[in-house]
């Protein structure tokens, strides 16, 4: 009897657990309290996060329980350095506080559980690799290096993390000999025991050669799907996303479409963390990008094409 009282009141739990964080993004207030987008993409956050005067370097990374966003831009000068901005807001309350500085670097991204928040360094012109932060109750630790770059120094330099819900780590590095624009190589790397094993050079299906620019992966929680910018159609960059099969193989990349990609150039493609949405920059003006949001559903129906053509035809 006692075992079967304990088992209801942890059903119970998981109910209301889940319950609350579903109602999380229900409220006007999720999402900096932006209206909602629909299959046409709009600027996200306008003079929040993209500001006429400044280069929106990255999506705005919301924690997983929507009380929380990271973002970075930067400010262009003619005869000076970039200036780099890393910033945080948070919820407290239902009311979501004014802009602060981050303590953290830039191209913010969160574990899928919001545990760990990974990040570039503030520096990346003495250090190039990628560091993270653990959750320690309502504060973060101590920031600390993957260590990756130190065990595989040929990698040169790393960007772009992002990270499934088992800890498996996606990037873009240095690829010698991969013959693409700048050398970017999109990598995967397992977390085992511990520490990640050696990176592995993603297919050409996604990594295409011949000058090609290929950077900025988002990898699905589950790891079902990539989702990337390049330039391999008509030189302008464009978001792509290549879909993993249950034996790990990729299919070929594939374009988000008219409606995502422009003449103007998108990169910085992420899924919101309640799987509606999806965030990515778009040039719209010179040293001026903002982010974009849009309906995810283009995903699912590129998938549906892709693997079900048979069913896409009736």
């Amino acid at each position: 009897m006692k075992k079967l009282i304990f088992m209801l009141l942890m059903a119970l739990s998981f109910v209301s657990c889940t319950q609350t964080e579903t109602s999380i993004f229900q409220t006007k207030n999720a999402y900096l309290g932006q209206p909602l987008p629909g299959d046409i993409p709009v600027v996200f956050a306008p003079g929040i996060i993209s500001v006429d005067s400044t280069i929106e370097h990255g999506y705005p990374a919301f924690s997983p329980d929507g009380n929380t966003v990271f973002w970075q831009s930067n400010l262009r000068h003619k005869e000076k350095e970039t200036e780099i901005f890393l910033k945080t807001m948070r919820r407290v309350d239902g009311q979501w506080t004014i802009a602060e500085t981050s303590l953290y670097g830039g191209m913010p991204a969160f574990s899928p559980d919001g545990d760990e928040l990974y990040f570039i360094s503030d520096d990346i012109e003495k250090e190039k690799g990628l560091y993270f932060v653990a959750k320690k109750g309502k504060n973060w630790s101590e920031p600390k290096s993957l260590n990756i770059i130190a065990r595989f120094p040929e990698l040169k330099y790393m960007y772009g993390p992002s990270v499934t819900s088992n800890g498996t780590l996606y990037f873009f590095g240095h690829a010698e000999g991969l013959e693409s624009m700048n050398n970017f190589g999109i990598y995967r790397s397992e977390f085992i025991n511990g520490a990640y094993e050696k990176p592995e050079l993603l297919p050409s299906s996604i990594n295409a050669t011949e000058g090609v620019l290929n950077w900025m992966p988002f990898i699905a929680p589950d790891e079902s799907y990539l989702l990337f910018s390049s330039n391999r159609l008509n030189n302008q960059q464009d978001l792509f996303i290549s879909y993993r099969l249950s034996d790990g193989a990729w299919t070929e990349a594939y374009n988000l479409g008219e409606t995502i990609n422009t003449s103007r150039g998108e990169r910085f493609p992420a899924l919101s963390p309640d799987g509606k949405y999806l965030f990515f920059t778009r040039w719209v003006g010179r040293d001026n990008e903002d982010v974009m949001w849009v309906s995810a559903k283009v995903i699912d129906e590129i998938k549906e094409e892709v693997l079900n053509p048979a069913k896409m035809r009736k």
